[in-house]
């Protein structure tokens, strides 16, 4: 307690009002005497009073008048008198002060003040740690002292939790009212039944759209797998058109033939929209990874190719003209393990032809140079990305693993060659990757990071498949249907996926047509009902591109049927103007048990 100049009373008016109370008093005195544990005194001894606190245990260990002969503060040491050496203050007498001023005459019990003297302190603690000082004179020490304490808790905190489980660091920060993490995404527990109908498994796959879950079905006696999107409003919003462009192609696809993968159906739970997918088994990354990057055989990979135009040819149905716009390896799954049959999935960044939402799509190894160069795109973009997946497929790395935009491009270049100079003009990025002589030629731009690139189309895609050296790295030499004719076929039938010019690239009605093809329906696995008698562009020779010094070479097999051509840097096939001819019937394609794939380890990947 602070007392204050105002607060003490002349002696003379106490006098007087303890002569007409002086029952209150003495009893005022008797109870402060008996609350009180550690006593406050205070020595007066001019006009002049200062006070200062000290701190002892969180109570008030002293209180101290201060005076300076000239009139001005000067610290003196805390000094306690007894009642005998009673001093002078304006000609009132005054003993002790204990909580407030007491006249003389009201501290008759001796035996009162004898206790106050005894509860007196008689240690103090230094002046410099008083609080009074830590919070004025020493306030920047304090403030350090305060953050050295706040750091070495927090420091210790953290040391203390490395050991945790990581479910309990999840609960130290919750949201959506404790269901989801701190990236929105809901918080899986094991066990858990959704709408008292879905149990969940097991975390099978996670990515930015939010997570994927094994879960069994209790109504319909089956495990599916069920993306739970983010609780985020743009996440959301993706996922609804997801849900729109799912139901419009199982529609559409009533009898489960187009590769499609199923949707179930769609609930809201805890603010997550839940996509119920049929439960499918392998992507074709970990088929690739399980062959240790080796590639599948040619055989396997045009059944993978068959299925994926079967599905492509789907999508351009003109009710549907839906683009994928994210096709990999990573979204094409097997329905068995044992089996060559797939699905596509992951439809989240798909849009109908015409209402296209994004410039900034395709993942980077499967991106077509309409998008590289920011030209309006359409449905052959999925075309593009079909050819690399194929190549991949069988060669077991991609084809074009660009670290950036401009070292993608670079990396297309190096085996197609130069993009047609109308392409350029029309293109918004142009300039990101070329430059414009003065003559109205295009060259390519000097990288930022001087990396050296082999010249336009001299990395040829003969050499990458292995066309006369038994496949990729002459793994395939002298197995069954790895001849130079198939080899032939395969190549050319990428070469027309992978035309830089979106209007003349292959379209899937005519990819099926193609001879690569032809060795399935020849050996009974397609009948060929559906094959128009209207001649192909696919069925036609192709130009490969290469070096400008190399002459234009043709080759012949069997038969004389002319299969691949490969001339300087042009391709002299044309699409058909419209994408989809309704009236074709649809060719029969492998079953499931047409082919034994390599055995595998059981995988949880499933993501949709």
């Amino acid at each position: 307690m602070v007392l204050l100049s105002s607060d003490i009373v002349p002696a003379a008016m106490d006098s007087a009002v303890h002569a007409k109370r002086p029952d209150v008093w003495h009893k005022h005195e008797h109870l402060m005497l008996l609350e009180k544990q550690k006593p406050k005194y205070v020595s007066a001894r001019s006009d002049f009073l200062s006070v200062r606190a000290k701190e002892d245990q969180g109570g008030l260990e002293s209180v101290t008048m201060e005076e300076s002969a000239n009139g001005s503060p000067e610290d003196m040491p805390c000094e306690f008198r007894p009642l005998s050496d009673g001093f002078s203050t304006g000609g009132s007498e005054m003993g002790p002060l204990y909580g407030r001023l007491v006249a003389q005459e009201q501290l008759d019990a001796g035996t009162d003040i004898e206790a106050m003297q005894a509860r007196i302190p008689t240690h103090f603690r230094d002046a410099s740690t008083a609080p009074l000082r830590k919070l004025s004179v020493d306030l920047i020490k304090t403030y350090k002292h305060i953050n050295e304490v706040y750091y070495a808790k927090k420091k210790r905190r953290a040391q203390g939790t490395q050991g945790e489980d990581s479910s309990h660091k999840k609960e130290r920060k919750l949201y959506n009212d404790g269901y989801d993490d701190e990236n929105h995404d809901y918080i899986i527990k094991n066990g858990e039944k959704f709408l008292d109908r879905y149990e969940i498994d097991s975390l099978i796959g996670k990515g930015s759209f939010g997570q994927v879950v094994k879960a069994f079905d209790h109504e319909e006696v089956c495990h599916v797998a069920i993306k739970i999107i983010k609780n985020k409003k743009p996440f959301l919003n993706q996922a609804q058109i997801e849900v729109m462009l799912l139901e419009m192609m199982n529609k559409a696809d009533a009898d489960n033939k187009y590769y499609i993968v199923r949707l179930k159906r769609h609930f809201m739970w805890r603010n997550h929209l839940c996509l119920v997918f049929e439960l499918l088994s392998y992507n074709l990354y970990d088929l690739l990874r399980n062959t240790n990057f080796r590639g599948v055989s040619l055989n396997l990979t045009r059944k993978f190719a068959q299925q994926l135009c079967t599905a492509l040819l789907f999508l351009s149905t003109p009710e549907l003209s839906i683009i994928h716009c994210d096709l990999k390896p990573e979204n094409i799954l097997l329905c068995n393990p044992k089996r060559s049959a797939i699905k596509i999935v992951d439809f989240g960044s798909s849009c109908q032809l015409g209402q296209r939402i994004y410039q900034y799509i395709q993942s980077r190894f499967y991106r077509s140079p309409e998008v590289l160069l920011g030209i309006p795109y359409d449905l052959a973009i999925d075309m593009w990305s079909l050819g690399c997946i194929l190549v991949e497929m069988h060669t077991g790395e991609p084809l074009f693993s660009g670290a950036n935009e401009v070292d993608q491009m670079n990396k297309i270049i190096e085996v197609l060659g130069m993009p047609p100079k109308h392409l350029l003009d029309q293109a918004h990025k142009t300039r990101k990757y070329f430059e414009k002589l003065p003559n109205d030629t295009y060259v390519l731009r000097k990288p930022k990071d001087n990396k050296k690139y082999r010249s336009p189309g001299t990395r040829r895609l003969h050499d990458i498949l292995g066309v006369e050296n038994g496949g990729p790295g002459g793994r395939r030499l002298g197995e069954p249907g790895h001849s130079v004719s198939d080899y032939l076929k395969f190549k050319d039938l990428i070469y027309r996926m992978l035309d830089f010019d979106p209007k003349t690239r292959v379209t899937p009605y005519y990819a099926l047509q193609h001879n690569f093809f032809k060795r399935t329906a020849d050996e009974g696995t397609n009948t060929g009902a559906g094959v128009s008698s209207t001649p192909s562009p696919a069925v036609q020779p192709v130009m490969e591109p290469g070096p400008s010094n190399q002459p234009g070479l043709v080759r012949r097999i069997g038969g004389g049927e002319m299969d691949a051509m490969e001339v300087d840097h042009i391709h002299f096939h044309r699409r058909p103007k419209a994408f989809h001819q309704p009236h074709a019937e649809r060719q029969v394609l492998p079953t499931d048990e047409d082919v034994s794939m390599v055995c595998l380890q059981a995988s949880p990947v499933a993501s949709h």
